[in-house]
């Protein structure tokens, strides 16, 4: 998301990867011709990388930018059949799961998120490219974009984060209760490094984390959750799990968006039995 806008070729971010890793992105076209956004794997050594993608959400080329976000999390959330790629010796393939890689029009975006692992090390590029071409041509002749701000770009780790409640929700004794997610101070930010200029950066508003919540709680009587944006306009999905039934949600359920200058803004997630615990992933 730095530069979330580009207006030239060039790399937008690049740095070498092995083992678990996840991929998030989100660039919009800033110039006046047609583009794309190539997701490229480089393999340096002399034996073939072995590829598991596991996860894989990316978006068609949208003016709208919450759409687009929204269909990401979606597709992510519900899962894919996974599917493998080998990464030849001194050669580099697409991460994308089609053949032709879409044509991103004049201000319109491209985002996603995949999770993927590599059996050895490769170099993982994101890249604003010309609409005709091979990519892994145009990679050899493209510079690296410098940063927009805020500076989001970079390497992050702890790519999960698991929150437990310290003790049962008991409706009766706590009453109403909260738990916020991603405001930076009672939920930190991911500090992390951008290899392509060497300085330390701060992912503020933690994207590409998946949260997974559990709250356990006891007592009598029926509980409800409900989820409340205060970040400002807010478009999502999230996949709830009780004793009785896993779904996902979507925030909201009717429109395609919500909480823009308000903070009155909920969507019901679930309503289960006190004594049961709630899984939310995030």
């Amino acid at each position: 998301d730095s530069p979330e806008e580009f207006f030239s070729d060039g790399i937008l971010y690049q740095d070498q990867v092995q083992g678990n890793t996840r991929l998030f992105f989100h660039h919009v076209n800033g110039t006046r011709e047609n583009k794309r956004v190539a997701l490229i794997l480089t393999n340096r050594s002399l034996t073939p990388a072995k590829i598991e993608v596991e996860r894989y959400g990316v978006s068609k080329p949208d003016h709208d930018y919450l759409r687009a976000g929204r269909a990401i999390q979606a597709d992510y959330f519900q899962g894919i059949k996974p599917f493998k790629l080998i990464v030849p010796a001194n050669s580099s393939i697409l991460l994308q799961d089609q053949k032709q890689i879409p044509v991103v029009p004049p201000a319109a975006i491209m985002t996603g998120m995949i999770d993927f692992s590599s059996d050895q090390e490769v170099q993982l590029t994101v890249a604003a490219i010309s609409e005709l071409g091979d990519p892994a041509t145009q990679l050899k002749q493209l510079l690296v974009l410098p940063p927009g701000k805020p500076h989001l770009r970079g390497t992050f780790q702890r790519a999960d984060r698991l929150m437990l409640g310290k003790q049962p929700y008991d409706p009766a004794k706590n009453g109403p209760v909260s738990v916020t997610l991603g405001d930076g101070e009672r939920d930190r930010f991911l500090s992390g490094w951008d290899v392509t200029t060497k300085l330390t950066v701060k992912n503020e508003g933690n994207y590409g984390v998946v949260y997974r919540v559990l709250l356990p709680t006891t007592g009598k009587g029926k509980i409800r959750c409900y989820f409340n944006p205060r970040g400002g306009v807010y478009a999502g999905w999230l996949r709830v799990k009780t004793k009785t039934e896993g779904k996902m949600v979507g925030t909201p359920a009717k429109g395609l968006s919500f909480g823009h200058q308000t903070l009155a803004d909920f969507e019901l997630l679930a309503e289960f039995p006190a004594g049961e615990s709630l899984w939310v992933t995030f």
